[in-house]
Formats: C-alpha cells, structure tokens, sequence
C-alpha cells in the first residue's frame, strides 16, 4: 500500500526539501525581483511634452465631413436584414426501434 501524504516521514522528507532545494531558489528570484524594482525606481522618469496654444486646433476636413454624413445617416432608414429565426434543437429519438407487441395477457 501506498503511504499517505499525511505520513510523518513524508512531511518531513518535504520540509526538508522546501529549506534545501526550493528555499533558495525562491530567495534567489525575490532577490533578482528586488534589483530589477530598484533600478526602474531609480531611472527618472519620462517628461511629457504639453504644449499650450492660444487657439485651439483646427480638425482636419476629414473629421469634419465624417461627422457631417454621421449626422445625415442618423435621420435615414437603415436597411437591416431581417433576423433568421433559430430554431430550437430538438432531441435526436433513439434510431433503434422495437417492434410493438400486443397487449400483455395476465395470468389469473
């Protein structure tokens, strides 16, 4: 038979791999996390570039005639298709069938 997991000399075979095995490569990766969060905290950061204008900007034509035709095809029809019905799947009847027999005569 198998030994449980609840076993004492496996929960000690375990412990000791975690402290030998497992203990320093966890260490070893939080350590290179560690490094890799402190230099990105140490690299100043990105500046960016507002530029304030007294006027604003202009759109280009082709923003401004976009929004015209929205505004005309909002007043039309549209011309969607007509929804396809779906049809609900019905279960699939045996394909085996057995022959029917007459009624069952009882014993008295």
């Amino acid at each position: 038979m198998a030994k449980s997991s609840r076993a004492s000399t496996n929960k000690a075979n375990n412990l000791r791999l975690k402290k030998n095995v497992f203990g320093p490569v966890e260490a070893a990766r939080a350590q290179r996390l560690s490094a890799r969060l402190q230099a990105l905290a140490a690299e100043p950061k990105p500046v960016k570039e507002v530029v304030m204008e007294d006027e604003p900007a202009e759109e280009p034509k082709e923003a401004v005639e976009k929004v015209d035709t929205a505004m005309e095809v909002d007043g039309a029809k549209t011309s969607k298709k007509p929804k396809k019905k779906v049809e609900k799947r019905r279960g699939k009847k045996s394909s085996i069938v057995f022959p029917m027999r007459g009624p069952k005569k009882t014993k008295k």
